[in-house]
């Protein structure tokens, strides 16, 4: 995992595909849009469980995309300036925390985008 900061403020974060054992946040708790590693062997039951209905109070979008299958080029931004462009491919991922984002696919790709909700329609574009 590495973190990508402009200044001290975290902007995204690179999943790398790499997994400590057992169940391991990668974020603050605080965060809106949580990420939590699993790695378990064969065999491991994890508790069966549900979320009680609570009101959470969001102000900062949050996105995640990982790649299931292909290589794509991630253009990380904070406000309107390209920070860096990083290489996802299989296995991997990218979180925005606090920022925009710019995909390439380089190859043909399979991906899946997360974000905290409800949708509501604010996109600026930025390119």
């Amino acid at each position: 995992m590495r973190i990508i900061k402009k200044e001290e403020k975290i902007i995204a974060i690179v999943f790398d595909g790499t997994f400590e054992d057992g169940t391991k946040p990668l974020t603050p708790e605080a965060w809106p849009l949580q990420v939590i590693a699993l790695n378990h062997p064969a065999g491991k039951k994890l508790v069966a469980h549900s979320h009680c209905p609570t009101t959470r109070t969001t102000e900062n979008l949050m996105e995640a995309l990982m790649v299931f299958s292909g290589v794509v080029n991630v253009s990380v931004y904070s406000q309107n300036e390209l920070i860096e462009v990083v290489t996802v491919r299989t296995g991997q991922g990218v979180m925005i925390v606090d920022g925009g984002i710019g995909i390439e696919v380089i190859e043909d790709a399979k991906m899946m985008e997360f974000k905290n909700g409800p949708f509501v329609e604010d996109k600026v574009l930025l390119e």
